[in-house]
């Protein structure tokens, strides 16, 4: 039997969870028998047809680090004992990178009940944590954490990562690593490609007949928020008809609601987390689409919710270094453009010149489409993590 074991999983909006979720449910109409050990609890809506096993956590919904650090412990040391007196050692074990130490969980089964591990890295940690601010640069929990995250590697059976940028950064930190498999993401719901000027949430939020940029997801430490609320000052000042909605939550939302208060930015529209029943029309309600990651960010993570914009056919304005993956795919696949960080300017002028051509942004939107669908569904993703667990 395969047990995925994540912190996130459903109902939580967690960009991580949802693709969890789809993969346990795409895997199980595969006939691959299969549970799930989470620390998030339930919210009793829905009955999945395998069995969840669901950790307590009274530190669940913190938003600071120290909390969340609590949570993490709290969710290793359940998942250590389930692992070790709960499961058969002939069980298989899919380990998913939340908390970035959940490897050890695979490890303590691997060399105390002879089992198999394979892990999902979500993230390049501890790059991911010294991006964010978390850990200091200098600090000497990073030799501590590149060790462990090296043994975790080494001895998983694969270890599943999301972008050839994130493999090429792991290779050169772990020469000997030689079990690095690239899966990449999909969009979590299906988005049937629709007019935004009858999209009722477009509708609802007055979107509708203004030029709109959304940006949907994480508001997390490695996405530039910081270029986004510039550029939007920016257009407001100007006075230029062209309206931002971000919807989702993060720890870089404060700075946003912190523009808008400063400023008073009648151009952003600050909404949370919609259900996930209505991501096909969240992410149809604009025109162009926006996704962004720090200086330094793009060999470190693969943004999820690129999926979703690829599949919803609208253009992508991505914020990004020169030469980073999401630049490349843009410009090659003709896409969308990319504006590099800090240039809140630049990103200004592209955003002004797209409102002004709409033939050019549908042809963008249709382009990534089809790029969707060619390279990123769902199904071809299930295909690949059977191949990789079967």
């Amino acid at each position: 039997m395969l047990v995925i074991i994540s912190q996130y999983f459903y109902p939580s909006h967690a960009s991580t969870s949802q693709l969890l979720t789809d993969l346990a449910d795409g895997l199980f109409r595969e006939n691959i028998p299969l549970k799930v050990y989470t620390g998030t609890p339930s919210n009793h809506q829905e009955i999945k047809p395998f069995q969840i096993v669901r950790s307590p956590d009274p530190f669940q919904n913190s938003k600071s680090i120290f909390g969340k650090l609590i949570s993490s412990v709290f969710f290793l040391v359940g998942a250590l004992f389930y692992v070790t007196f709960k499961l058969n050692r002939k069980d298989d074990l899919l380990i998913a990178s939340n908390p970035p130490y959940a490897g050890i969980i695979g490890m303590v089964f691997r060399f105390l009940r002879s089992g198999k591990y394979y892990f999902l890295l979500q993230d390049v940690f501890p790059e991911s944590a010294i991006l964010s601010g978390i850990i200091k640069p200098k600090s000497k929990l990073i030799f501590i954490f590149n060790k462990l995250i090296y043994l975790i590697c080494r001895y998983s059976e694969k270890t599943i990562i999301l972008s050839e940028s994130m493999k090429k950064l792991m290779q050169s930190k772990y020469l000997d690593l030689d079990n690095l498999e690239i899966i990449e993401n999909w969009a979590i719901e299906n988005i049937p490609l629709s007019d935004k000027k009858t999209n009722p949430f477009a509708i609802k939020n007055g979107l509708n007949e203004k030029f709109t940029a959304l940006y949907s997801g994480n508001i997390g430490r490695l996405h530039d928020i910081e270029t986004l609320a510039e550029t939007i000052k920016i257009l407001n000042e100007k006075q230029v008809n062209i309206q931002f909605v971000f919807i989702g939550d993060g720890a870089k939302l404060k700075l946003l609601e912190n523009y808008q208060s400063q400023y008073n930015l009648q151009n952003l529209l600050l909404l949370p987390f919609q259900s996930r029943e209505l991501l096909p029309q969240t992410l149809t309600a604009c025109d162009v689409s926006l996704v962004s990651l720090i200086k330094g960010a793009e060999s470190v993570v693969a943004p999820c919710k690129l999926y979703g914009m690829l599949a919803s056919g609208r253009a992508i304005v991505s914020i990004s270094e020169q030469g980073s993956y999401i630049e490349q795919m843009v410009t090659t696949e003709k896409c969308g453009i990319n504006s590099l960080c800090g240039d809140a300017q630049k990103l200004a002028d592209i955003l002004i010149e797209l409102s002004h051509s709409p033939d050019e942004v549908k042809n963008m939107g249709i382009n990534a489409h089809k790029l969707y669908l060619k390279r990123y569904t769902v199904d071809r993703a299930l295909k690949e993590y059977q191949k990789v667990l079967c």
